[in-house]
């Protein structure tokens, strides 16, 4: 009888032995992961000319909020003559500008990946010839150009039409009022942090171009985007951080644009989390009661 009690706690003591191993294993491979994908993030900043530059790390803020995300960061960075020649075609365009890449792993696997809005899906989505994307593109081919044995995560298109995944949402402000109140109801969010701006007419007017008002408004929830991300990083390219365009139409019209991050989910991933339909709802609701008079 003393013998089998020996020989079970022997069993157990090992286990836990076996288990406190594995545990510490894949926190180095995490801590390994998450270094490689913050190293082609520094290697991409390096290639990066332009002055605005932002990089979002999910992974890091996620965990400051004690939520976990595969490593992932997103680099923003913005070229006025790029973003200007297109907004002047469509100005519902800056909901895919100014440039972003993300560096990334997928939560099943150690490859580290990067993935970017092409010129491709920008065409598809709203409607234009690839060539009236050629200087966009050939900007993100330099700049990819030098980084090597990186898998690059390429995203099919045919679903893609017209308006894919845009939801809009006509203001009964007037523009500057319009920013103002989506500005104040996103920083009266306690879980939401706020990342900065591009008044896309402000940069077009320094290069002597007139277009209709127009700003991107960039920030975001690392909890709950956390949560969203944390079995399909991809969509941290296009949902997080928030772009929101808030824009007038040549009618004087104001209309608000957003990421429909379900509809994204579905296009690099085939489904969707109920975390990302919360998160759907709950933009939806804010930015409406921000927008329409009561």
């Amino acid at each position: 009888m003393k013998k089998v009690i020996v020989i079970g706690v022997l069993f157990v003591i090992f286990t836990s032995c076996q288990n406190q191993k594995k545990e510490v294993k894949n926190i180095k491979n995490q801590n390994t992961i998450a270094e490689q994908v913050s190293a082609l993030s520094k290697t991409l900043n390096q290639n990066i000319q332009e002055k605005y530059v932002i990089n979002l790390n999910h992974h890091q803020m996620a965990k400051e909020e004690g939520v976990y995300t595969p490593p992932s960061i997103a680099t923003i960075f913005s070229d006025p003559n790029v973003n200007t020649a297109l907004i002047k075609k469509n100005a519902l365009i800056g909901i895919d500008l100014p440039y972003k890449i993300l560096c990334y792993t997928e939560a099943d696997t150690s490859r580290v990946s990067l993935t970017y809005t092409s010129a491709d899906f920008i065409a598809k989505r709203h409607g234009l010839h690839a060539k009236e994307l050629e200087d966009y593109q050939k900007h993100m081919r330099k700049l990819l150009e030098p980084i090597k044995g990186v898998n690059i995560s390429e995203t099919k298109t045919d679903s893609v039409d017209v308006g894919y995944g845009i939801i809009s949402i006509k203001s009964d402000f007037d523009f500057n009022q319009t920013v103002q109140n989506l500005k104040a109801i996103v920083e009266a969010q306690n879980d939401t942090r706020w990342f900065g701006d591009i008044d896309f007419q402000k940069d077009a007017k320094a290069l002597g171009v007139e277009i209709q008002p127009a700003t991107l408004l960039l920030f975001g929830g690392p909890a709950p985007g956390g949560k969203a991300m944390m079995t399909m990083p991809k969509i941290g390219l296009d949902a997080f951080c928030q772009k929101l365009l808030v824009y007038k139409k040549d009618n004087g019209e104001i209309w608000i644009a957003f990421n429909d991050i379900v509809a994204f989910a579905k296009l690099y991933y085939g489904s969707f989390t109920k975390p990302q339909a919360m998160i759907n709802q709950r933009l939806k609701v804010t930015f409406t009661k921000a927008v329409l008079k009561q």
